[in-house]
């Protein structure tokens, strides 16, 4: 869409498609917009976890975020611990969730509007996110569905609970 803008501008400014200035104009500025860029790879994460106060005051929190907005989020207060897939096209279920090599069947349910389930603090679950370096999400078919970095989960994780428990 951005090419076709170009070329329109192009156009616009010029006495017509069959001029030289209209083919100067797109040789100039819109072919190059056009080729593949030669950037570096964009990881499917990002490497780091955030972690403070969420904005309702209450609860603590820690998370990451992928892709297109999804975030794998932890979420305390002194009476609740829980995870979030927040943004996910997906339903509600049990889930995959891979840590290095150890597999947690997790149930997701939407009883706090957007995938969530409960984990307690000192869980093997828990203490797997803060050590390992990597979450794999997978459907019960094994489908990949998406991926987290876990690198800087173990101090966000640590610094969010010790403001709820």
């Amino acid at each position: 869409m951005v090419v076709q803008r170009c070329v329109w501008a192009c156009l616009a400014n010029s006495p017509g498609a069959s001029s030289l200035q209209y083919n100067q104009c797109v040789e100039s500025r819109c072919v190059a917009l056009s080729q593949p860029q030669s950037a570096p790879r964009v990881p499917d994460f990002q490497s780091d976890w955030q972690m403070g106060m969420a904005s309702n005051g209450v609860h603590r929190y820690a998370g990451t975020q992928a892709e297109q907005g999804y975030a794998f989020n932890y979420f305390c207060t002194p009476q609740e611990s829980y995870f979030v897939l927040a943004a996910l096209p997906i339903e509600v279920g049990q889930y995959r969730l891979i840590i290095g090599s150890v597999e947690y069947l997790v149930p997701f349910d939407r009883n706090r509007g957007a995938l969530t389930v409960d984990i307690p603090p000192g869980s093997a679950f828990m203490q797997a996110v803060q050590r390992g370096r990597m979450l794999t999400v997978q459907d019960m078919n094994r489908q990949p569905v998406i991926r987290f970095s876990l690198n800087g989960a173990g101090n966000a994780l640590r610094t969010a609970m010790a403001g709820c428990f």
